[in-house]
């Protein structure tokens, strides 16, 4: 029967490959991006018939896409709506998941109980009530927003649904490791060799991205995500768990591969310096810091501290002053002398009566430039949050804030709960990996709008995914 199910799939892609073929090159004699359009649809599709046969490549397959899909958005010149795409994979990885008759129910989740799953629920309903909050005039973005929230929803779901044994959460890890650093060294790339033409036309293409991308007449790179600060923000995750992994014992992780974290160690380190995105700079230390805490009584733990200080000190210190990477790094850790962190602060200041006067917020997109576009004239318009909690109070409410910080509380703490629970030293670390990650995750929330990103909400909703299952593990 499987591989009757098996040949019927083989047969619906090379029918849509054989019509695909004639039908683009007729459209892209006439018109180029036209047919460059119809092979994302027929390849989206395809996607979408592997996805409903293999959860597992559905999985994957939406990683990849999140962390590299801006890369091709740039060759093809003009942005593309990939949210679409995304919602037909995740939909169709879990109703081919839901379907099978012989689907394996090892470790099962209890979807209906579990803490975290629950306060993402509560999110979800929250939000769409939110969506009838009489500030914000502007009804006709709620459709928009459930359909980002569900898809993220699904992700995490999903998540505990491929990931059935230790192994498949190791797997995870490798192919994120492995997949972040392709997108590290392609960083590093571009700031040594220069962005290639299509990427230059494409950030010269408008003043915002331009904007964001050039900073004191150095370039920001952003390799293959949204913009530099999410990228930043990626690598600075990644690094705390390689930095992390660099503390095994030669029992656990042999020389070999350690060398090799190093080395990718290296390139995020490299990465999240040419990114210019200062929260990044702060994210490691913060990460790090929580992992010191649960480790202080390890000989390994403490000679890694002992050098990260070194090195950390190095570099805000030493007698190095030319560098433009090193010269913002620095301005991080001296925040009372930045000015734009001064505006930030004096910005919030003047919203706080807001806040405390409106529990619910003011509504869905009524903060900054979403603001001005679907609901003009809202007294949050145009405001600039500079900030994920910040957006979330102004928008949101105080309760929805609440609401947030106590599932990231749970979040951390099954991490730590596992943590101690497993007996595994990979496990312990894995476990103590994804904590740190989290943690500094959450804390560039306070200083970026990181959490509503698509490479960064992928991460967390799979961090909560992996959180869950490793209960059951």
């Amino acid at each position: 029967m499987e591989a009757v199910k098996l040949q019927r799939s083989n047969i619906i892609l090379l029918a849509l490959l054989t019509i695909a073929v004639p039908l683009i090159s007729y459209l892209t004699s006439n018109d180029f991006k036209t047919g460059v359009l119809i092979l994302f649809a027929i390849f989206g599709l395809t996607l979408a018939v592997v996805c409903f046969n293999s959860a597992k490549m559905g999985f994957y397959i939406t990683i990849t896409t999140v962390m590299t899909i801006r890369f091709f958005e740039r060759i093809y010149g003009q942005e593309v709506q990939v949210g679409l795409a995304l919602d037909t994979m995740l939909f169709s990885a879990v109703l081919g998941t839901l379907l099978k008759k012989n689907r394996k129910t090892e470790n099962p989740v209890n979807y209906f109980k579990e803490p975290l799953l629950l306060l993402l629920y509560l999110q979800f309903i929250y939000y769409f009530l939110e969506g009838f909050n009489p500030m914000a005039p502007g009804k006709d973005t709620l459709v928009v927003f459930m359909r980002i929230l569900l898809r993220y929803l699904l992700f995490a779901i999903l998540t505990t649904m491929v990931l059935k044994t230790k192994k498949d959460i190791y797997t995870f890890f490798k192919f994120w490791l492995g997949l972040s650093t392709v997108t590290a060294v392609y960083g590093c790339i571009q700031e040594w060799f220069g962005l290639p033409p299509w990427e230059m036309a494409y950030m010269l293409s408008t003043p915002e991205k331009m904007a964001t991308t050039m900073i004191d007449g150095h370039l920001r790179v952003s390799s293959t995500m949204s913009d530099p600060a999410v990228y930043g923000i990626m690598m600075a995750a990644t690094s705390v768990m390689l930095l992390i992994l660099l503390s095994a014992s030669a029992r656990v992780i042999s020389w070999g591969k350690k060398l090799l974290i190093f080395l990718s160690l290296l390139f995020h380190l490299m990465a999240l310096g040419y990114s210019g995105t200062r929260t990044g700079y702060v994210m490691i230390p913060a990460g790090l810091f929580l992992f010191l805490l649960v480790n202080i009584h390890k000989r390994n733990t403490i000679i890694a501290a002992m050098l990260f200080t070194i090195i950390g000190g190095g570099i805000l210190f030493g007698p190095f002053y030319g560098n433009a990477t090193l010269n913002r790094v620095r301005t991080a850790f001296v925040g009372t002398q930045d000015a734009s962190l001064n505006v930030r602060e004096i910005n919030r200041h003047s919203v706080q009566p807001f806040m405390y006067s409106h529990p619910f917020g003011g509504g869905l997109f009524t903060v900054g430039g979403e603001g001005t576009s679907y609901n003009p004239g809202h007294p949050l318009a145009g405001f600039p949050p500079d900030s994920g909690l910040v957006r979330i109070v102004l928008e949101m409410g105080w309760i929805m804030l609440i609401i947030v910080l106590v599932f990231h509380f749970i979040q951390m703490s099954t991490c730590i709960g596992n943590y101690f629970r497993f007996t595994d030293e990979l496990d312990k670390l894995l476990a103590i990996s994804g904590v740190s990650m989290v943690f500094a995750v959450v804390i560039s929330m306070y200083a970026q709008e990181t959490g509503g990103l698509m490479e960064t909400a992928i991460f967390m909703n799979a961090m909560t995914g992996v959180i869950v299952k490793s209960k059951y593990l």
